[in-house]
């Protein structure tokens, strides 16, 4: 396999078990980084896993350039040396142009453009109008699609780069009362696979993220987006609305996911790997859910062997 040029950082990034994000550590981000650190633009920073992984990259030593589509909502990473710019996703291509050439004029380059923007759209396929169809993939899958192109002809010019998209363990458990949500990130892990072949060209790499559940707000905006635009609810979709109840009233008062821990691994594979996995899973769950999800994909593939295969010109 070929190996893929890594930025070049000035400080090794930080172990786990030396830093503690959470605990007086914040205040001293500010002198970390450095002007040959490499790079870090990452989207949907204004909480969640977004915000986690500004601050493990300005604690790691990095440059962070921090975006959201609210400014004041990024208020203190900016306090603690990230460089913010308000970025929606789903804005226009020129729009999007516009945004990428002020990040780049920060410091000169992007090296990592993490693209994590995004929102879950809860109901039965059936349910949804064709309003919430297309603004789920607006957001997650356009808004992905569009902010990369947006920056590519910088990481071209350079001939370096990596692109991170983020989709979800949803993917392979496909839960009832997800599956435009699920839809839309399965969109995302097509296209980072195919911008990994075409991009190698110019040696920028392209990795699709798959975290499980992490203690963050994410299934607040999930409720919310569910309740202020709201689905049409047909009767009989029992098992979907049990599911989507539980994700937005339970999952998060339980679920164990840390997502400090998460941002903080991620951001180490990413600087530490020459090469990096097409997709890489973070979580205990996902871990577990994916490793079932192949083992049964590759038992139904030899149980219909004789029916798939024989199928070429005599």
């Amino acid at each position: 396999m070929r190996k893929c040029r890594v930025p070049r950082q000035s400080t090794p990034f930080v172990s786990s078990g030396s830093i503690n994000i959470r605990q007086g550590i914040e205040s001293n981000i500010l002198e970390m980084s450095t002007d040959q650190s490499p790079v870090f633009l990452i989207t949907g920073c204004s909480a969640g896993i977004g915000r986690e992984l500004a601050l493990a990259a300005l604690v790691a030593g990095f440059r962070v350039i921090a975006t959201a589509r609210k400014l004041e909502s990024l208020s203190d990473l900016e306090s603690k040396g990230a460089k913010t710019l308000a970025l929606d996703v789903t804005a226009s291509d020129e729009d999007l142009a516009a945004v990428a050439a002020k990040a780049i004029a920060i410091y000169g380059q992007i090296d990592f453009l993490l693209s994590n923007a995004g929102y879950g759209q809860a109901g039965a396929i059936e349910e949804m109008t064709s309003t919430h169809v297309h603004a789920q993939f607006s957001t997650n899958f356009f808004g992905v699609v569009n902010t990369v192109n947006a920056f590519l002809p910088h990481f071209r010019q350079r001939r370096s780069g990596t692109l991170v998209q983020f989709s979800s363990e949803n993917t392979c458990t496909t839960l009832p009362g997800t599956g435009i949500y699920t839809a839309s990130k399965a969109a995302v892990e097509a296209v980072s696979d195919t911008w990994a072949l075409e991009l190698a060209d110019f040696n920028i790499r392209s990795i699709v993220i798959q975290p499980s559940g992490f203690r963050t707000n994410f299934f607040n905006y999930a409720g919310a987006a569910y309740s202020g635009s709201p689905v049409k609810t047909i009767g009989g979709y029992n098992t979907a609305h049990g599911v989507i109840d539980f994700l937005i009233n339970t999952f998060p008062k339980v679920v164990p996911g840390d997502p400090v821990k998460a941002a903080r691994n991620i951001i180490k594979l990413l600087t530490t790997s020459e090469t990096l996995p097409r997709r890489f899973v973070v979580g205990d769950d996902s871990y577990r859910n994916f490793k079932v999800f192949y083992e049964k994909r590759l038992e139904e593939l030899e149980l219909w062997k004789e029916l798939s295969t024989g199928t070429n010109l005599d």
